[in-house]
C-alpha cells in the first residue's frame, strides 16, 4: 500500500512538473516572438503609416488568423454579456499597452523602447504584492533583479543619444504597467476558463474596435496599406506578436503564476536586440553580453528554484 502511495505521489509529481515545463514554455515562445515587434512596425511607420492604423491592422490580422483556426476547428464564437464587459476591460489594457509601446518609438530607438516595456515584470511582483499578497521568494526576488539589471545593459539608457525625451520613459513605464495589470487580472477573471484562441480572438476584436474609434479622432481615420511590403509587415506582425505571442501567453498564465511568466518575458529584448544586431547591423558591445548574460541567468534561476 505505502508502496502504491510512492509511486502516485511520484506520478503526480511528474505532471507538475510538465505542466510547469510547458508553461516555461509557453512564456518563452510568447516573449520571443513579441520582441518581433520592431521587425515588422518600424518599417510600416517609416513608410507614413499612422500609429492608429498599424494597430486596427495589426490586430485587425490578427483576428483574421484566429478566426481562421477557430472555425476550423468548429469553435463556436458565443459569449455572455458578462463575459464580453471582462473581454473588454481586458482590450483596454491590451490597447492602452499597444499604444504606449509604439509611440515611444518617436522619442527613443525601438529596441530600447521595447527593453523599457520589460519593467511589467517588477510591475506584476509589486501588484501580487500589494493586492494578492503573494509571498516574494528569494530565487524569485533573485530572478527580477537580475532580469531588470539585463534589460538596463541591453537598453544603453544614460548612454548618449539613447533617449530624447522624459515622455518616452514614462510611456514605456506605462506600457509595462498596463501590461502587468492584463497579466495579474486575466488568471482571476472567469474568461481564464475559455478556450486561450477564442479569449484572444475577442481580446483583439474589441482593441481593434476602439482603436478604430481613437483612430477616428485623432488621426482622421484608417489609412490604406499601401504598398505590398507593407501588406506582407502588417500580416506578419498579425501572425507572430500578436496570434503566436499572446496565445502563448494567456496558455502560460494557465499553467504557471504570473509572476514567473513576467519574468521570462526577459526573452522579448534578448529577441530584439538579436533582431537588431543581425538584422539591423547594430553594433555588438560589451554591455550587450553582460545583459545577455544576466537574464540567462535569471531564467535559469527561475525555472531551477
Amino acid at each position: 500500500m505505502l508502496c502504491g502511495l510512492r509511486r502516485t505521489d511520484a506520478a503526480i509529481l511528474t505532471e507538475v512538473e510538465k505542466r510547469e515545463i510547458r508553461g516555461y514554455s509557453e512564456a518563452i515562445l510568447s516573449a520571443a516572438s513579441f520582441g518581433t515587434i520592431p521587425l515588422f512596425s518600424v518599417p510600416v511607420l517609416a513608410a507614413g503609416m499612422n500609429l492608429p492604423s498599424l494597430l486596427v491592422y495589426r490586430f485587425g490580422f490578427g483576428c483574421l488568423f484566429m478566426l481562421a483556426i477557430l472555425l476550423f476547428n468548429g469553435h463556436h464564437l458565443h459569449i455572455r454579456w458578462g463575459d464580453a464587459l471582462r473581454l473588454s476591460f481586458m482590450a483596454l489594457l491590451y490597447a492602452a499597452s499597444a499604444v504606449c509601446l509604439i509611440t515611444g518609438y518617436s522619442y527613443m530607438p525601438s529596441g530600447i523602447a521595447t527593453t523599457l516595456l520589460f519593467s511589467y515584470p517588477v510591475w506584476t511582483a509589486l501588484l501580487m504584492l500589494v493586492f494578492f499578497h503573494q509571498k516574494l521568494t528569494w530565487q524569485t526576488a533573485v530572478a527580477i533583479v537580475l532580469a531588470f539589471s539585463g534589460v538596463f545593459f541591453l537598453s544603453g539608457i544614460g548612454q548618449d543619444g539613447s533617449i530624447t525625451s522624459a515622455v518616452g520613459l514614462v510611456l514605456e513605464l506605462l506600457s509595462g504597467l498596463a501590461y502587468a495589470i492584463y497579466m495579474v487580472t486575466f488568471p482571476r477573471m472567469r474568461v481564464s476558463k475559455m478556450p486561450s484562441l477564442k479569449v484572444n480572438f475577442y481580446v483583439f476584436f474589441m482593441a481593434m474596435l476602439m482603436l478604430l474609434l481613437y483612430g477616428a479622432f485623432t488621426s482622421g481615420g484608417l489609412q490604406p496599406v499601401g504598398t505590398g511590403q507593407n501588406l506582407i509587415n502588417l500580416l506578419l506582425l498579425g501572425l507572430l506578436p500578436t496570434t503566436v505571442s499572446n496565445v502563448s501567453l494567456i496558455m502560460a498564465l494557465k499553467l504557471v503564476d504570473s509572476t514567473h511568466v513576467a519574468v521570462l518575458g526577459a526573452f522579448e529584448p534578448l529577441t530584439a536586440m538579436l533582431i537588431g544586431i543581425f538584422v539591423f547591423g547594430e553594433p555588438f558591445t560589451v554591455p550587450i553580453v553582460i545583459g545577455f548574460l544576466l537574464i540567462i541567468t535569471a531564467v535559469v534561476i527561475l525555472v531551477g528554484k
